[in-house]
């Protein structure tokens, strides 16, 4: 899948009180927020207050959010806490390669097929909560931009306990009126990288599944200063997003409707059951990777193959699962910063680099 990372499509650029936010802590040189001097001190307030903004914004309670500096490590916190050897690992087709992996490390699975809209089946779900296991929510896919009906499916998945990924949804998705566990990432409202955060509401269920002494839940190892700066972004995110999501979902009906002028393109997904922000689209007798160079020389920076894997250029497996083409593809992420006149100069490459492609 190509994902446009450049220009104004920046995969989850700062946002300038975020960036200040980052310079002032860097600047300043926290200490260690586990020692006993003043400074430490001082950090640990500076910790305890952005954890209380960030639940406060993510809508859970702070004594049930976590801070994960690993964040590749966030699905594996939320899910393997909840799963016992006995259990099976529930989770759709178009989930992501880490769920795959660790269902298959774990070796009792069972897979949910999704309809052509990318949407789970029903039927399907209800008779894998008749075993016990966990179910791994995708609140959102981050290829499409597909959004699940999360309360249905929870209350479809009775006994079964529930991991939600929101980390490509953040706050654009509300969390289900069940949840076990869940996994945040801060680049999902511009945060900066290296923030993972996981939710953590079944308390008795869960357990570290990490090698561990002492009742940390996890290892304390993220930075102060991105902590700092991940609970700047999402205040500031959420101040913008009131009106920012009626914008960016016009900027995307815009974007499809022009690409669908374009023979023989599928568009992932309905807008309306989607996030605002993403649009993901393929095309026949198109080369990804030919295509990628095309937008390239345009001046577009892309990653190309599965979102999840993009270093090996490899065709989508959400798409596939939804029974789309999966080659000639491109991903459009949409920020607060990008405009009606940056989604027409795109609009136009990529309706150019299709005819030298298929003329070719």
């Amino acid at each position: 899948m190509v994902h446009i990372t450049g220009n104004f499509l920046a995969e989850s650029p700062l946002s300038p009180k975020a960036r200040e936010a980052l310079a002032d802590a860097l600047d300043q040189g926290w200490s260690d927020p586990g020692k006993i001097a003043h400074s430490a001190a001082q950090a640990r307030i500076l910790r305890d207050q952005s954890m209380e903004s960030l639940a406060q914004g993510l809508k859970v309670r702070p004594d049930e959010l976590e801070v994960l500096g690993e964040p590749a490590l966030g699905h594996f916190y939320a899910i393997g806490g909840l799963l016992r050897a006995k259990d099976n690992l529930v989770h759709s087709s178009v989930d992501r390669k880490e769920i795959f992996a660790l269902a298959r490390t774990h070796g009792k699975m069972i897979e949910i097929p999704v309809d052509i809209s990318g949407r789970m089946e029903f039927k399907s779900l209800q008779k894998a909560a008749k075993y016990s296991g966990v179910f791994a929510l995708q609140a959102a896919n981050g290829e499409t931009g597909v959004i699940q009906s999360v309360d249905e499916l929870v209350d479809t998945a009775g006994h079964l306990r529930i991991s939600c990924d929101y980390s490509i949804a953040g706050t654009r998705v509300g969390l289900p009126t069940k949840w076990d566990s869940a996994f945040f990432d801060a680049r999902a409202w511009q945060g900066p990288q290296g923030i993972g955060l996981v939710a953590i509401r079944n308390q008795p269920a869960w357990q570290n599944p990490l090698p561990h002494i002492g009742a940390l839940r996890t290892p304390q190892s993220a930075s102060l200063p991105l902590l700092i700066c991940a609970a700047v972004a999402l205040e500031e995110w959420l101040e913008d997003e009131a009106t920012e999501v009626a914008r960016l979902r016009t900027l995307s009906a815009e974007l499809r409707e022009a690409l669908r002028t374009i023979d023989n393109v599928d568009i992932a997904g309905d807008l309306t059951e989607s996030l605002p922000h993403i649009t993901s689209m393929s095309f026949l007798y198109v080369e990804g990777e030919e295509l990628l160079r095309k937008l390239e020389t345009a001046g577009f920076s892309v990653d190309s193959g599965s979102a999840c894997t993009a270093e090996d250029l490899q065709p989508s497996h959400v798409l596939a699962a939804m029974g789309l083409l999966t080659h000639g593809n491109i991903r459009v992420t949409l920020h607060h910063s990008t405009t009606s006149a940056q989604i027409r100069e795109l609009v136009e490459a990529v309706k150019s680099a299709i005819t030298d492609l298929r003329a070719s």
